[in-house]
């Protein structure tokens, strides 16, 4: 079926009623924005430099991008552009927008947004080409599913022939060994398909607010040693109460200050061979049975319950703190070999719950790389997305983990 507007308005539909969960319906929607001969743009500046219109959205920098010229210049208008300049458009093949997408987000543009009805699918650019050679694969197991499915005279007319003559024997390729021993557990030294490290934006909130904490606590043991100097001795006891409520808030901006100096250092890199966690752990991608991951809601700060509570835990939230709990679960067939390369860096990256509760199934050992302080809900709902892609690819297991 010929991809059109309307045919991608309709599995934009389809995808948002069965959620990002459903990994075929995002795969159809982009399998057919792809499928398109070439994406429209609003066109800006001038010739010879004319490039696409880029918005921001939500803080992160977008190509708009539409499936009709008519879209796109109906969108110019309402974004109060006038006829000419809603008028001059730009049409770019898809498949050469998505070969030059890597050197697109090098200039700071994050993704690309198709404004299908008002709002539509979106990807960052750095995860084009993966969702795409995902799509050509998925294409061609269908196909090959569907020849092996045809009885014997279809799928083979030629046959009938010669059916007195056995059929030469057909070589069935034996893949070669995985490589074994330390050299499964090098860094990759591949360009990642896939990167996480904790966004710039996010992380100044986080550096503002939890900085404000430390202040407001710091002079409120202030207020309550000047108190119990000039009032009775008993209240050195508050003073020495207050001393962990204290801790707590300088140990957060800690953590922050941590993650500005390794900026350079992603959370998470996918590669070919496997993944990087923070930069240290090595998990090879044969050592993994399957993936799952965690997007958890924000409770009440502390676990406080009460009016009182709830509104410090929005505040906090504002600053992108206690916002929630995000992470991507890798579990092991071979626990013991990984965590004994990954030296003293597993011991925070990797768990085996079946040392305590043996009835667990064996892969429930799993080495997991925290994302809750380097995305938001919105980017980790994206990663997921280019994530969930990658491991089907390979065959692997997928699920949303019990928080």
């Amino acid at each position: 079926m010929r991809a059109t507007s309307e045919r991608i308005d309709e599995l934009t539909r389809v995808s948002e009623l069965r959620g990002i969960d459903d990994t075929d319906a995002q795969a159809d929607l982009w399998d057919a924005l792809f499928a398109l001969d070439r994406w429209w743009f609003i066109a800006r500046g001038e010739l010879p430099d004319v490039q696409p219109l880029v918005v921001d959205v939500d803080g992160r920098l977008m190509v708009l991008a539409f499936t009709s010229p008519e879209r796109a210049r109906q969108h110019g208008l309402a974004r109060g552009l006038s006829e000419e300049e809603a008028g001059r458009l730009l049409a770019l093949p898809s498949s050469g927008f998505v070969d030059d997408a890597v050197a697109r987000e090098r200039t700071g543009v994050f993704g690309v947004l198709f404004d299908v009805e008002g709002k539509g699918p979106y990807a960052p650019l750095g995860a084009l080409d993966a969702m795409r050679g995902f799509g050509v694969d998925r294409q061609a197991r269908r196909s090959s599913d569907a020849s092996a499915s045809l009885p014997p005279a279809a799928a083979t007319p030629a046959a009938t022939a010669s059916s007195a003559t056995p059929p030469a024997p057909i070589p069935i390729p034996i893949p070669a060994p995985s490589p074994v021993g330390p050299d499964r557990f090098a860094p990759p030294t591949d360009a990642p398909v896939l990167v996480v490290a904790h966004d710039g934006r996010r992380l100044r909130r986080q550096l503002v607010g939890s900085g404000i904490g430390v202040l407001l606590a710091l002079a409120l043991l202030a207020a309550l040693v000047t108190w119990a100097i000039t009032s009775t001795a008993l209240l050195w006891i508050v003073v020495a109460l207050w001393l962990l409520p204290t801790l707590l808030p300088i140990a957060t901006f800690s953590e922050y200050v941590g993650a500005a100096r390794r900026r350079g250092r992603p959370s998470l890199s996918v590669h070919a061979s496997a993944i990087v966690i923070d930069g240290s752990v090595v998990v090879p991608w044969d050592s993994v049975t399957r993936v799952s991951w965690v997007d958890g809601p924000a409770g009440n700060l502390a676990g406080g319950a009460g009016r009182p509570m709830r509104r410090l835990s929005i505040i906090a939230r504002l600053f992108a703190i206690g916002d929630g709990k995000r992470l991507v679960n890798f579990h092991l067939r071979d626990h013991d070999e990984v965590r004994r390369h990954a030296g003293s860096e597993g011991t925070t990256r990797l768990v085996d719950p079946t040392r305590a509760t043996p009835s667990l199934p064996a892969d429930a050992a799993h080495a997991y790389a925290v994302l809750t302080d380097a995305l938001g809900s919105t980017d980790f709902a994206a990663m997921t997305v280019v994530l969930h892609r990658l491991v089907e690819a390979r065959g692997l297991g997928w699920s949303r983990a019990a928080e």
